[in-house]
């Protein structure tokens, strides 16, 4: 059973209640909240928080492995880019090895989307 009461000052949202339990839960709670260094209520109040997910390092090796493969990618296609736009410029023309290379650069904007999406999920 669980009686709630407002606390005496208006500035202060924290709430006391009585809380009824079995001697073994207390002694438990008892020895938990001191074993952790803090108050019982505070202990209580801890486990209501969400759990901390710790993440698998080679999990994000893997992802950061991923990232660094796509990066270097990405960076030889700018430079091919940049030297098909010199070329389109002198030329004033535009190389059929543009559509392919256009072609490339969305598969990778699909690789870097997919590897986006797996740290959206770890975090």
């Amino acid at each position: 059973m669980v009686r709630y009461q407002e606390t005496t000052t208006s500035d202060d949202p924290r709430r006391t209640f009585t809380l009824k339990m079995r001697q073994s839960d207390y002694d438990r709670l008892f020895y938990n909240a001191k074993r952790t260094g803090v108050s019982m209520s505070e202990y209580l109040v801890r486990g209501l928080q969400p759990p901390v997910e710790q993440l698998d390092p080679e999990t994000i090796r893997e992802i950061l492995r991923e990232l660094k493969h796509t990066n270097r990618q990405i960076v030889g296609e700018a430079t091919n880019v940049n030297q098909i736009a010199h070329w389109a410029n002198a030329h004033e023309s535009f190389p059929a090895e543009a559509e392919e290379l256009a072609r490339q650069i969305r598969v990778q904007m699909k690789e870097i989307n997919a590897v986006r999406r797996k740290l959206a999920k770890l975090l």
